[in-house]
């Protein structure tokens, strides 16, 4: 039987970002930094992620802002590092993005699957789940 683990953060608060996208408007070359908080079905403070991302580029056909996202995850119990691609599209529309994550170290580690966010409040809040298995 595989483990499987699945995280659930209904609060997760962007604590810090800085960055030269313009939302209403963003473009190729855009860039930025994050930190956030995140916080459990009882409002406890379970982590913190920091991040980087950078709009590369227009996917031909459906104008799609294809970008790059990259994090690491330290969790109470272990950390996680998470990458891959998002169109910038959905995550400023409150769409459900994903992409790979790995466990690095503690519960976590050697376990594969996807972190998967919208955000709910521009530059301010999102709701996150890690779903990892063996």
């Amino acid at each position: 039987m595989a483990d499987q683990i699945v995280l659930r953060v209904p609060r997760e608060v962007v604590v810090k970002v800085v960055d030269d996208v313009e939302v209403a408007d963003p473009s190729v070359g855009q860039t930025g930094t994050f930190d956030d908080e995140l916080f459990d079905e009882d409002g406890k403070l379970i982590g913190s992620s920091h991040g980087s991302f950078r709009i590369e580029y227009v996917r031909p056909g459906d104008g799609g802002l294809l970008t790059y996202y990259t994090e690491d995850i330290t969790l109470d119990d272990g950390t996680i590092h998470a990458e891959g691609w998002a169109d910038f599209n959905d995550v400023r529309t409150s769409e459900w993005v994903h992409y790979p994550a790995t466990g690095t170290g503690g519960r976590y580690e050697g376990l594969r699957g996807f972190r998967t966010w919208r955000m709910t409040g521009v530059r301010a809040s999102a709701e996150a789940r890690i779903l990892l298995s063996d």
